[in-house]
């Protein structure tokens, strides 16, 4: 699931430009992809148009886009929103925001962050889902560290992809950031080419990782009963799940 909402944050801040209106603007876009997420959930579930696995899906954006995905991943607890924005979001769907498929699961498995940032790394707590990041680190519109964002004649602090790294990095969760040294917003090489490679390297791993034992559903390192109960579960879900793809035609079935 990509986003790149920067439209969302343009437009509000060019009609009245404050800490509060960047907030909110970074928050439309939180909910936009949260929204995305469960939406595909939903479909999965239902029509199974686009034959995802939903246990394993990634979000990215480039700048305003790479907000929102941050701020969707470490964001997730309500008690950890701004004073400030308190009554508007609970206005909006809180978190969550209400933008249909209330039922289905909005979260997701790890974050590709191009020149994004965080409003709070306090949001990052041990055990976090992973984020590869690329950054420029003289940005002048969204910062590389702990810089004011000046865009707009705003004049808050958030944290860029710097600080979120080492934040990772101290909690020794799976983080990797590669700084382009001297450039401005945006760096990138031409088609993504370099972006699309990093990303994907640091993403194997967790992606394509190799999840337990093939028919242990349930994770209790054997293969019972309970494991049975679990993939007929997933079967009428209509949801795949690799790790119960016991004869590898990625399909659950009765197979």
């Amino acid at each position: 699931v990509a986003v790149a909402i920067d439209y969302r944050l343009t437009l509000d801040l060019l009609i009245f430009a404050n800490e509060t209106t960047a907030y909110k603007a970074a928050a439309k876009g939180m909910h936009d992809l949260k929204s995305a997420i469960r939406f595909l959930r939903m479909n999965n579930e239902i029509y199974n148009d686009y034959r995802i696995d939903s246990g394993r899906i990634y979000a990215g954006g480039v700048s305003a886009g790479g907000i929102s995905a941050v701020n969707a991943a470490y964001l997730n607890l309500e008690s950890e929103v701004p004073s400030f924005i308190e009554e508007w979001m609970e206005d909006n769907g809180g978190i969550e925001g209400n933008s249909g498929n209330p039922e289905y699961d909005s979260s997701f498995h790890g974050v590709i962050n191009l020149c994004g940032a965080v409003g709070q790394t306090e949001w990052i707590i041990e055990n976090d889902i992973p984020v590869v990041s690329m950054h420029g680190d003289q940005d002048s519109t969204v910062p590389y560290d702990d810089n004011l964002v000046t865009l707009f004649g705003l004049n808050i602090q958030i944290d860029g992809s710097y600080i979120i790294h080492q934040r990772m990095q101290e909690l020794g969760n799976y983080s990797a950031l590669h700084t382009y040294v001297g450039q401005d917003h945006v760096p990138f090489s031409s088609n993504l080419e370099f972006e699309a490679e990093y990303s994907s390297l640091f993403l194997y791993d967790v992606v394509c990782s190799d999840n337990g034992i093939i028919g242990d559903i349930n994770g209790d390192e054997e293969i019972n009963i309970l494991d049975i109960v679990s993939l007929v579960n997933i079967i009428l879900s209509g949801e795949y799940q690799g790790i119960a793809d016991i004869n590898d035609d990625l399909s659950n079935n009765i197979l």
